[in-house]
């Protein structure tokens, strides 16, 4: 399965003849970047990387691999956190030359793209077309859009727009045999059987190989309007959610849940960040409407929200951001916080979601249990809190031997998500399972559906080439 150092030279000699010689990869300083996760969890191993250029040479490669037993690893911008995109000695199938935008068409309100498109690249290309493209996350500036599909990526505006598998129409992908699947129509209904493109979303490259998709456009926002909110408990997150939605109908797009040791981790070690609020509690949100006109619509009923939910005693105090600064800060706390954690002394990340009504429950009850385990912890909960996704992170108490830390990690998830597990929630919202949490997926993953999996990726890569050993 991996190739081995005696394989190298008659593999290459073999790749030669499908790819130019310049996408052929053999030196470790340039594969070295694409080995280490982006959190740092996972360091792994490979002796070869190949950049093809389209999806026939991806085809004539898996044929290639097929035939020689050898392992692929895709991989995009390498932005994951789950390290499903490591290789552990297979070859790394980079996708980020396949980055052409093929066809934007504003009236079919689509746009169909190579999976290597940097993310931000399908934004951009979307707003000169007087469209928008809404997924939205920390690392759109890098990672690629196949990656995102390939993970189901999530963000700050699943909310009002849904997860990456909603925002597709069609892809393209190369099976473990070579076999290319032509699936990019443009189509919102094709009700023609079995919607094969979705087993492939939020695969995590184990079976096959993204090179192509076709993506919802919407009507380009005109109008954004940013305000944070201090509220009097945990449990007023969801009050002024329900508020938010009654009054604004489809103009709220992120609601993020920021808590008071967030924000002094933002102040603290985040560039030239203030506090929104003088007088702010322990929980806190960040709220943003969108709006197709350009008026005050949004504005007005954001304020008109807040200050109902002011009357009732849910929000304490408020404000709207009136300017671009104003709110570039609010938006650089939630920023923060992801990237200045470890600071406190380490971190261990989790990606959990339970039902919206049971968030507070959730983080309140996990919280108790965390300290009851190693008292003044410090949980840094935050995120999506309006679709009830929450980073569950956990930082240790201050002073507190960060290896003796980092050697209690395992308890601690147990913790974490044994409490989302008992609320019917989810162990991997939207980071996926790679790596990092196979030993979860077998523990709370419904038998049936586990075997369901098993059995669709030994029809589709019987061989086990295609990113073997993640998710199962």
């Amino acid at each position: 399965m991996k190739l081995l150092k005696k394989q190298l030279k008659p593999f290459v000699n073999k790749l030669s003849r499908i790819i130019d010689e310049r996408d052929i990869i053999t030196d470790q300083n340039t594969i070295g970047p694409h080995l280490i996760d982006w959190v740092g969890n996972f360091h792994g191993n490979s002796p070869l990387m190949i950049t093809p250029r389209n999806k026939e040479q991806i085809s004539q490669i898996a044929k290639l691999c097929s035939n020689e037993n050898i392992a692929i690893v895709p991989q995009g911008g390498n932005t994951g956190s789950v390290a499903a995109g490591i290789p552990n000695g297979e070859i790394i199938l980079s996708l980020k030359k396949m980055n052409k935008i093929i066809e934007i068409n504003p009236n079919d309100y689509t746009i169909t793209v190579q999976s290597g498109c940097i993310l931000s690249q399908i934004q951009e290309a979307a707003k000169n077309a007087s469209r928008f493209f809404p997924l939205s996350i920390g690392s759109e500036g890098s990672c690629t859009i196949g990656g995102n599909i390939s993970t189901n990526a999530g963000g700050i505006s699943v909310l009002k727009y849904g997860n990456m598998r909603d925002l597709v129409l069609g892809i393209e992908v190369v099976l473990a045999d070579g076999r290319i699947l032509n699936s990019l129509k443009r189509l919102r209904k094709d009700n023609t059987g079995y919607a094969i493109k979705h087993i492939f979303m939020g695969a995590e490259g184990t079976l096959g190989i993204i090179t192509a998709a076709s993506l919802r456009l919407f009507p380009k926002i005109e109008n954004k309007v940013t305000g944070f909110a201090s509220l009097k408990d945990l449990d007023s997150a969801i009050k002024l959610l329900e508020i938010l939605k009654e009054f604004s109908g489809d103009l709220l797009t992120s609601y993020e849940l920021i808590p008071a040791i967030g924000l002094h981790i933002a102040t603290e070690y985040g560039d030239n960040i203030t506090e929104p609020l003088k007088n702010r509690e322990q929980w806190n949100v960040i709220i943003e409407f969108s709006d197709t006109k350009n008026n005050n619509n949004a504005h007005d009923i954001l304020q008109e929200s807040l200050q109902h939910s002011i009357t009732q005693g849910i929000v304490l105090d408020a404000v709207i951001a009136n300017s671009i600064s104003q709110t570039n800060n609010i938006w650089k706390i939630r920023k923060a916080i992801v990237e200045h954690q470890p600071k406190l002394g380490g971190e261990i990340k989790h990606d959990v979601s339970v039902p919206i009504s049971s968030v507070p429950e959730f983080i309140q009850t996990t919280i108790e249990k965390l300290r009851e385990y190693i008292p003044n912890i410090r949980p840094v909960p935050y995120g999506h809190i309006g679709d009830g996704n929450i980073h569950f992170n956990v930082c240790p108490p201050i002073d507190y031997p960060e290896q003796l830390f980092k050697d209690k990690t395992s308890d601690i998830r147990e913790i974490v998500y044994s409490n989302v597990n008992s609320l019917g929630g989810s162990f991997a919202a939207e980071h996926g399972v790679g790596i990092i949490k196979k030993k979860q997926m077998l523990k709370y993953k419904d038998k049936v559906e586990l075997e369901i999996m098993k059995d669709i990726k030994a029809l589709l890569d019987p061989k086990n080439i295609i990113n073997p050993g993640k998710i199962l």
